[in-house]
């Protein structure tokens, strides 16, 4: 801990030093300095809480961002913080409540809107959450691509793809190319039947970045392109990446084995399900039954 012999703007910039530098546990400690020399600091509050964040502990970033608006009740920042930890929490009565006090400080204030939109997203309240992120968007000069995201995933939810995909293609062009992106494109036109599309995109995004939801939504969609043999090689694949945990890819495995008449191959993918998940038993049965009505494998 440093001496307490430098003013407390000093040990501010200090500690935002280290924040910057990623240095969190120090800059922790120098936050602290400033608020022994002066317990009312509001700033020194803030910064230690956002630190605190970065090494996930929420708890005191909690405390301290409700220190930081006890002593400085129209810290809006502040408020916007709160409010996204309890978002993240899934606690969106509570966010809700630091959203509204941010807007009493300020009815133009962007983030209050994205986060807003966020708690009707999570809710289900997706006309509400495309007003609101609407309403971020038209508040940010530069716009809240992040709100773009959110917005296009709640037209998804109306069943509205035209606007969603608008939105997604927005994004594209704004040079916001990544695989989640692409992703969320191709999930889209595979919804709505647009297999060319979908694999055009979900290649993209695969290009990006290998991951078992990636593999395993190609595998659909090269399944409705009548390419059973790359469907396999796919969920395969995601079978893979997932270290063999989800129990889902593997009865799809058998379904694909099964278009094959591959029937033993199809009931070794059941047998590897029901062992990774006994409860599944259900879904085992009704496989073991199509296999066996079709051959002698038991």
């Amino acid at each position: 801990m440093l001496s307490c012999s430098q003013s407390t703007e000093y040990y501010l910039k200090r500690g935002n030093s280290f924040f910057i530098a990623g240095d969190y546990y120090k800059a922790i400690n120098i936050y602290t300095t400033a608020i022994l020399k002066d317990p009312t600091y509001a700033d020194a509050y803030f910064y230690r809480a956002m630190a605190y964040e970065r090494i996930s502990d929420k708890t005191k970033a909690i405390d301290d961002y409700i220190k930081t608006i006890t002593y400085n009740p129209t810290y809006i920042a502040a408020y916007n913080n709160l409010a996204s930890i309890y978002i993240e929490s899934s606690l969106y009565d509570k966010a809700l409540y630091y959203i509204e006090k941010s807007l009493e400080i300020n009815s133009s204030y962007r983030y209050a809107y994205y986060n807003r939109g966020l708690v009707y997203y999570f809710t289900k309240k997706y006309l509400d959450a495309i007003k609101d992120f609407t309403k971020a968007i038209e508040l940010s000069e530069k716009k809240m691509y992040i709100a773009y995201y959110y917005r296009a995933l709640s037209y998804l939810k109306l069943s509205m793809p035209l606007e969603a995909i608008k939105d997604i293609n927005y994004l594209i062009e704004k040079g916001n190319e990544s695989d989640v992106i692409y992703y969320t494109l191709a999930k889209i036109f595979y919804n709505t039947n647009n297999f060319n599309s979908a694999i055009e995109n979900i290649n993209k995004a695969i290009n990006i970045k290998e991951d078992a939801n990636y593999y395993y939504l190609r595998a659909k969609i090269n399944e409705k392109l009548n390419e059973i043999i790359q469907a396999i090689d796919d969920i395969n694949k995601a079978i893979k990446l997932s270290n063999f945990s989800r129990v889902n890819y593997f009865y799809y495995a058998a379904d694909l084995y099964l278009k094959l008449k591959e029937y033993a191959n199809a009931k070794r993918y059941c047998d590897m399900a029901l062992e990774i998940e006994p409860s599944s038993k259900g879904e085992y049965e009704i496989r073991i039954s199509a296999i066996k009505s079709k051959t002698k494998v038991k």
